[in-house]
């Protein structure tokens, strides 16, 4: 994730939820209609800002055994250590993921929500994700689409913005998932107001 995005975010963490919150509330949803986890789940957020997917997921009583939130951002990471630091499952980090050190094969799942088009470098991002994932592991990614019309959307959002945005297509970001040897398990796409959205399941 560049410095540039990670500066924004420190600057907008206190407002983040309010700003984006019908966004927020709807790409949750839909992510929690697709994704399954089990009580023995060691699971990665690897850009988990404030702690919100793990608020909704303690809320609607998903099951795992750890959670760790990762962040690059300092203050996005203050309010999730503030809103979830009395539960013992959940640790927190605080670096950019291809920076992230943990052993291989250590996660049964990683969830990757509204942050794949912040990563500079996708490729070793997917390559840290499968090294990290245990055999038979879940990789989840829920990003915009810049597919049809949202092609122009994304590059008005590019030229105003002050962030890194590299937005893939639904083919595309399959194509670099296969690549990097995931299993393509299932994938949607949809609309959602002015938005196009797509998820994508991958197994190791």
């Amino acid at each position: 994730m560049a410095d540039s995005t990670i500066n924004r975010y420190n600057r907008e963490a206190k407002k983040y939820e309010q700003k984006w919150h019908k966004y927020l509330d709807h790409t949750h949803r839909m992510l929690l209609k697709h994704i399954e986890l089990t009580p023995s789940d060691v699971v990665l957020d690897p850009s988990g800002g404030t702690g919100l997917l793990a608020k909704k997921l303690i809320a609607q009583n998903y099951s795992f055994e750890q959670l760790v939130i990762n962040d690059p951002s300092d203050e996005m990471l203050a309010i999730a250590r503030q809103r979830l630091s009395d539960k013992p499952s959940i640790s927190f980090k605080n670096k950019k993921v291809q920076d992230l050190s943990y052993p291989k094969n250590y996660f049964t799942k990683i969830i990757c929500l509204n942050s794949f088009h912040f990563y500079e470098k996708q490729d070793q991002v997917l390559s840290q994700f499968y090294k990290l994932l245990k055999p038979a592991g879940k990789l989840y990614i829920l990003d915009w689409n810049r597919e049809g019309f949202f092609r122009i959307i994304n590059s008005l959002i590019r030229w105003s913005s002050s962030e890194y945005i590299n937005t893939r297509s639904l083919r595309e970001l399959q194509q670099m998932m296969s690549e990097n040897t995931f299993n393509i398990q299932t994938s949607h796409r949809w609309n959602w107001r002015y938005w196009k959205l797509m998820f994508v399941e991958g197994a190791k």
